[in-house]
């Protein structure tokens, strides 16, 4: 009988066994192939990002969890306005509000071609794949927004990444184009329909309306029955899907973003691109800085009668989250080239790792603790608090985090994301 030899093997193999050898081949290839990412393959850049982005969400989140913030905010209405909390407010307002939403939109772009690259190298159905990820990513986003928190963002960025299955194979000054075009939208067309809409608004109708929702939902959120608190979640629900449908523009932006800057080897190769990134850094600044004040000074003069000043800030606040979070970003990569600041910014590598885990869990927390199911402090925690509760939180995450990487690979969520995305 003929024979046959295999560079992968010593001895030669009749006919038969090569066949039997190419297929044991073939499936010991397709097992490394579905695989997910290995832990020495990770970027620890992403991670820290990642970590970093999850503790501004937190603080920006905390007034949406703590108190009827997403109805005070329509109508004008501040509870604790003394000169601390005030102090507060601004400091949420300037650093956090809009930067780090974007920061992990654009975290995800750059996590989604690379996911698609690494699948694509190991010869598998990338986007077969990628479209699992996102239907996992959609069942526990409705689970989240349904039963837990009516602000997840988990489902609008599963409903949006199938949109980035049409960008894998677009140049990358092509991708940047549409980025910038979607970051246009909020600006040139929704400011005109928001004016348009203030202006018909009936506030006689209106304040009060949005007056009885806010005594409700203190009322249940604080002391209310399951029920109770599940209706009053299908209320809020309503009510942001609206803001969501003015921020998917601005979100799906920052996904491309995040797409050109892997497809123009920036991400991959960092320090080719030191002199672009402190351009990028710099001008990024000079830009959003002005911004940021016209979007304060906007929010100081806010009025129910007076549009303007709604328009004024919501243009200036659209503009200013992107632009400030990528002078974030791209300060925070350069001073990540340092061993000294590398060590600094270590503790949120554990965080960003896990971050799929660490936002949920951000969300179980923070409803036990202001929900009447936990210890009902929903209208009782003012904005100082609220951010020093944010840090003791997220504290005890990293601490969590740390332990948990210890003795596992993943978080608990990423390993059944994983384990639903590859069927291993």
């Amino acid at each position: 009988m003929t024979k046959f030899t295999f560079p992968d093997y010593r001895s030669s193999v009749s006919l038969g066994e090569g066949v039997f050898l190419d297929l044991l081949k073939g499936v010991e290839k397709m097992s490394v192939q579905l695989k997910p990412t290995r832990e020495n393959e990770r970027m620890i850049e992403l991670d820290i990002l990642r970590g970093i982005a999850l503790f501004g969400i937190l603080v920006v989140n905390m007034k949406y969890f703590s108190t009827p913030y997403l109805y005070l905010e329509m109508i004008g209405v501040k509870w604790w306005d003394d000169r601390l909390n005030h102090m507060v407010k601004l400091i949420v307002q300037i650093f956090f509000e809009f930067k780090f939403i974007t920061m992990f939109s654009f975290l995800f772009g750059i996590g989604f071609i690379l996911f698609i690259t690494r699948a694509q190298k190991k010869e598998v159905d990338a986007k077969k794949l990628f479209k699992r990820r996102l239907c996992f990513l959609l069942l526990i986003g409705l689970l989240h927004l349904f039963f837990v928190w009516y602000g997840d963002v988990l489902t609008v960025y599963s409903l949006l990444g199938f949109g980035l299955l049409f960008f894998i194979n677009k140049e990358a000054k092509t991708v940047l184009k549409w980025a910038f075009g979607f970051l246009t939208i909020p600006v040139l067309i929704f400011s005109p329909t928001l004016f348009f809409l203030f202006s018909q608004l009936d506030n006689q109708q209106f304040t009060p309306h949005i007056n009885q929702i806010i005594i409700d939902s203190t009322k249940y959120y604080a002391e209310g029955t399951i029920y109770e608190v599940f209706l009053q979640r299908l209320t809020d629900i309503s009510f942001i899907a609206q803001g969501y449908i003015f921020m998917m523009p601005m979100i799906f932006g920052m996904f491309l973003l995040g797409v050109y800057a892997w497809k123009s080897g920036i991400v991959e190769h960092v320090h080719q691109h030191i002199a672009l990134l402190k351009r990028i850094c710099l001008f990024s600044f000079i830009i959003g800085l002005p911004l940021i004040v016209l979007t304060i000074w906007g929010g100081q003069n806010l009025s129910q009668e007076d549009s303007a000043h709604y328009l004024i800030q919501f243009i200036a606040q659209t503009v200013s989250g992107p632009v400030l979070s990528i002078f974030y970003i791209t300060a925070i990569v350069l001073l990540l080239q340092t061993k000294r600041w590398r060590n600094v910014f270590s503790i949120f590598q554990p965080v960003g790792r896990m971050a799929f885990t660490n936002y949920l869990m951000q969300s179980i927390i923070c409803t036990t603790i202001f929900y009447s199911h936990g210890f009902g402090l929903f209208g009782q925690v003012n904005d100082f608090w609220g951010f020093g509760l944010a840090i003791v939180i997220f504290s005890f995450q990293i601490v969590i985090s740390h332990f948990w990487l210890r003795k596992y690979k993943f978080g608990p969520m990423e390993n059944l994301w994983r384990r639903f995305t590859y069927r291993t």
